[in-house]
C-alpha cells in the first residue's frame, strides 16, 4: 500500500480533505455537517483541471446519493469550509499531547510478538510486524501519534477503564487538524465473518492496486488472496479484543514494493461492542527503498 504524494496542489489537497470529511460525517449520520462539506467540495472541484475535476464529480454523485438515502433529501448548503483557517485556529488553541505523556501506558504491548509472513506462487509477499502501540512516533508516521491521542482521549471520556469510545464522539475536523484526512479508513466490523467487513470510508489518498478505491466494498473484494487474508486477520483481531494494534508492513504486490505503518483503533456504536475500526495508514522512512 502506498500513499499519494504529500506535497500536491493546494486546491487538490483541499478537495481530498473535503471528500474524506464528507464521507466520515455521513458514516456518523451527521448529515448537516456532511452537506456543508459536500457543498464545499463541489465548489472547490470546479477549480481543478478537467481530469482531477472528473474524479471528484464521480464521487460527488455517490455522496449525493448516500446523503439522500440517509436523510430523505439532499441538504442545500452554500457554506464553504475553509480548512486552512480551521486548522490554524484549532492548532493554535489545542496543542497536541506528546508521546512522552502516557503513551507507554497504552494497550497492545507486543514486544515479544513475531512477524507474520505470507507468499504466493505469483511472487506476492506480505510481512507484518506487530509493534508496541507506545512506539507510534511522529518521526516516521506523521499524524499517527495524534490520531492515537484522539482515540485515547475519547476512551478516557467514557469514564470506564475498558469502555470503548463511540464513533460519533470523533469529530472528523480533528482528523483534518493532524493532517490524516485521506489516510484514514473507516471499517464496519459488525459482521462475524471478517471477509464481510464493510469499508464505509476508504482514504482517498491511499492508493492500492492502481488507485482503486474500496469505499462501499467488503474485504472479500480486495484483490490478491494473501493480502485480503492478512488484512482480515488483523482487523478481526482488533474487533475481538477491543484493543488498538500497530503494525509495520512490507509488501510486494503485483510487482510493486511498498512499506508502511498501520494503526488500528476500535470504536463502538453502543459503547460496549467493538464494531467499527478506524485505520490510519502512513508510508514512512524506517526502511530504505
Amino acid at each position: 500500500m502506498t500513499t499519494s504524494q504529500p506535497f500536491i496542489d493546494g486546491n487538490l489537497r483541499r478537495c481530498h480533505d473535503l471528500l474524506n470529511m464528507a464521507n466520515l460525517f455521513l458514516a456518523q449520520n451527521k448529515l448537516a455537517s456532511a452537506s456543508s462539506a459536500i457543498g464545499a467540495l463541489r465548489a472547490n472541484a470546479a477549480l481543478l483541471t478537467p481530469v482531477d475535476s472528473a474524479f471528484f464529480r464521480d464521487r460527488l454523485v455517490v455522496l449525493d446519493e448516500e446523503h439522500s438515502r440517509r436523510g430523505g433529501n439532499v441538504y442545500k448548503s452554500h457554506k464553504v469550509i475553509d480548512l486552512s483557517a480551521y486548522r490554524r485556529e484549532r492548532l493554535a488553541q489545542r496543542p497536541m499531547a506528546s508521546s512522552a505523556l502516557g503513551l507507554k501506558a497504552l494497550y497492545g504491548n507486543s514486544r515479544n510478538a513475531r512477524p507474520a509472513t505470507a507468499e504466493d506462487e505469483r511472487g506476492n509477499f506480505i510481512y507484518r510486524m506487530p509493534m508496541p502501540v507506545d512506539e507510534v512516533s511522529t518521526s516516521d508516521s506523521l499524524g499517527m501519534e495524534n490520531l492515537l491521542q484522539i482515540w485515547r482521549q475519547a476512551q478516557q471520556a467514557t469514564g470506564r477503564r475498558h469502555g470503548l469510545p463511540l464513533l460519533s464522539d470523533i469529530d472528523p475536523k480533528f482528523i483534518a487538524d493532524i493532517g490524516m484526512l485521506g489516510f484514514v479508513h473507516l471499517i464496519d466490523a459488525s459482521s462475524e465473518n471478517p471477509m464481510n467487513f464493510h469499508v464505509s470510508v476508504y482514504g482517498s489518498r491511499v492508493t492500492l492496486f492502481n488507485n482503486r478505491n474500496f469505499s462501499g466494498r467488503t474485504l472479500h473484494d480486495f484483490p490478491i488472496p494473501i493480502y485480503r487474508e492478512s488484512v482480515a486477520t488483523d482487523y478481526n483481531t482488533v474487533r475481538m479484543t477491543g484493543v488498538p494494534a500497530y503494525h509495520r508492513v512490507i509488501a510486494t504486490v503485483d510487482g510493486s514494493r511498498r512499506h508502511y505503518t498501520r494503526l488500528l483503533l476500535p470504536f463502538s456504536t453502543d459503547g460496549n461492542r467493538p464494531d467499527r475500526l478506524l485505520v490510519g495508514v502512513r508510508t514512512d522512512n524506517w526502511l530504505p527503498e
